[in-house]
């Protein structure tokens, strides 16, 4: 593959993980603004407070996650070797926050033990919708993947020659080569 085709998959795959960290950022707002509107009697307060508290951080670290990414898909194409950097650095850190949000979500707040009623359980699946945990699961984990996979891309030799050419035009040249 030339490339310029290896760019557009990497621009691709950065794209991709955007999109997915916005749809996940709407998910979490709508989880939330579900909550929001719950009367919910049998699950203490605690549990919803921590519940609250998980969907809070997954919107925090998806919203980030998708302003983040947001520019570097912007900036994905340009051949500085800042970006390949940046890709390097932020991609890897924000699949790492988005796995430990998956791993540490809001259901673990309100995961029925077995023992409970059966109203307690349909509150608990009221408070941590289905929906919201298996789409936020899977927009999370692709974009967790596509993330490293760029990060992971751009260390091929093709890659590394075109992210070291220099935005004006001339080649970068190690401070070895310019003594």
């Amino acid at each position: 593959m030339d490339v310029r085709g290896q760019v557009r998959v990497v621009y691709a795959a950065v794209a991709t993980a955007a999109l997915l960290l916005a749809v996940d950022v709407a998910l979490s707002a709508a989880a939330l603004h579900n909550l929001s509107g719950l009367d919910l009697r049998m699950v203490s307060d605690q549990q919803l407070r921590q519940v609250r508290i998980d969907m809070i951080n997954n919107l925090v670290v998806t919203a980030v996650g998708a302003l983040v990414v947001g520019v570097l898909v912007l900036v994905v194409r340009t051949p500085s070797n800042k970006v390949r950097v940046a890709l390097w650095t932020l991609g890897p850190l924000i699949a790492l926050a988005l796995l430990c949000g998956l791993v540490g979500g809001p259901e673990w707040a309100v995961a029925p033990t077995g023992d409970e009623p059966q109203q307690l359980r349909d509150e608990y699946e009221q408070a941590v919708p289905g929906w919201y945990v298996t789409l936020h699961g899977i927009a999370g984990l692709l974009a967790a993947a596509l993330l490293i996979f760029a990060a992971v891309f751009v260390t091929r030799t093709g890659m590394r020659e075109y992210y070291l050419d220099n935005v004006d035009g001339t080649r970068y040249r190690s401070w070895v080569d310019r003594a």
